[in-house]
């Protein structure tokens, strides 16, 4: 679970660099700020303040619905090897090679 729990937080701040480096792009926003406004909107709290320019907003939009996304693999990531056990443990095993 451990290793799970890595990968999301390196996928994390992957993420976040994607988004600061896009408010720094988009807004002009220094890197201190572009990665407060992209750890805001991946952590689901929303924007910090309104962008300026048009392909601010829209930029904050699309990282806005990336951040749902991510959100999901993150929970599904974590969560994945509690589920399997609890599927061992109930015996519903999937059997891959059956017709």
């Amino acid at each position: 679970m451990a290793q799970h729990t890595f990968l999301v937080a390196a996928i994390m701040f992957f993420s976040i660099l994607i988004g600061a480096a896009g408010f720094m792009l988009f807004e002009g926003r220094a890197l201190e700020d572009a990665v407060i406004h992209s750890a805001y909107i991946l952590s689901g709290f929303g924007l910090v303040e309104m962008p300026d320019s048009f392909a601010g907003k829209l930029f904050a939009g699309l990282y806005g619905l990336y951040a749902s996304l991510f959100f999901l693999a993150a929970f599904s990531i974590i969560f994945a090897p509690i589920v399997h056990r609890i599927l061992h443990r109930l015996h519903l095993d999937v059997d891959e090679t059956a017709d």
